[in-house]
């Protein structure tokens, strides 16, 4: 075994810490992890001080040293966090931040010139594995930082390098996507439950018809048409419903509800300023 790879999770909530369940996973070219949180809330910093490979401590002393510091902390507490810890960093210390709508130039500005930066959009389903991320990388950014950070995070989902001006369309679509699912998945067992389905069934019947079709969509990404007119036979029960989502506009919506989180986004960066 190498020398291990020192990660900083500042903040092991929800998202933080579904991260750092994939990094104790990882061997990176014959290297193991090691990993430092850093966690405000009692209960959750003395489950993860009982997990094996896993120091909870402070800002400062988590992320001198470390190889790649993720920054999972609400946006409003950023500026802070970075402050106290810029003078903390080693040279070769990369910062990675999942804050959403804090620009790369913000984490830029309170931390050292020289500092390697990259913003990441992940989204829930980390959670399982099945995550989907954005990733930009700062000019700082060497080939290896970005191979470090983007081999770290695949064991969460897919990992897409993108330019910055396309992070807040990748955020509505799917950093926040799964919350459209969710919002489907609702309205359908809500719908169920008023056709005579029981509760229990009818949540059950909508969470493998979401699954089912989610891997249908996996197998074949860019058939999303195709795939809806196989089920929909002219004049059928399927159409009929189809009729209804287009008297509504249902395309519209979901576009106009995309651009709403696109424009929160911006809000949210220019909040910082």
């Amino acid at each position: 075994m190498g020398e291990p790879i020192h990660i900083a999770m500042v903040g092991g909530g929800v998202m933080g810490g579904a991260l750092v369940e994939g990094f104790l996973e990882q061997d990176i070219d014959g290297r193991p992890v090691s990993v430092r949180i850093v966690e405000s809330d009692p209960t959750r910093a003395q489950s993860w001080s009982e997990r094996e490979g896993i120091d909870v401590v402070g800002l400062v002393d988590a992320t001198r040293g470390a190889d790649i510091v993720f920054l999972a902390v609400k946006p409003h507490q950023i500026i802070d966090v970075l402050d106290q810890m810029q003078a903390s960093l080693s040279p070769h210390t990369v910062v990675a931040s999942i804050a959403a709508g804090v620009p790369v130039a913000t984490l830029r500005a309170h931390l050292p010139a020289s500092t390697a930066v990259i913003r990441v959009m992940p989204n829930t389903p980390v959670r399982v594995g099945k995550g989907v991320m954005g990733l930009v990388a700062s000019p700082e950014c060497s080939a290896r930082d970005t191979r470090l950070a983007t081999r770290l995070l695949e064991s969460s989902g897919l990992v897409v390098e993108i330019p910055e001006e396309q992070l807040d369309a990748l955020t509505a679509t799917s950093g926040s996507g799964p919350a459209y699912v969710f919002y489907l998945a609702e309205a359908m067992r809500e719908g169920a439950k008023q056709l005579g389905l029981p509760a229990d069934v009818a949540a059950e019947l909508v969470a493998e018809t979401i699954t089912g079709a989610a891997e249908l969509l996996a197998a074949e990404p860019g058939n999303a048409q195709g795939l809806r007119e196989s089920v929909t036979s002219k004049g059928g029960t399927t159409a009929a419903a189809i009729a209804v989502f287009d008297e509504a506009d249902m395309r519209g919506t979901i576009a106009r509800a995309m651009r709403a989180n696109v424009e929160r986004s911006r809000e949210m960066a220019d909040d910082l300023d």
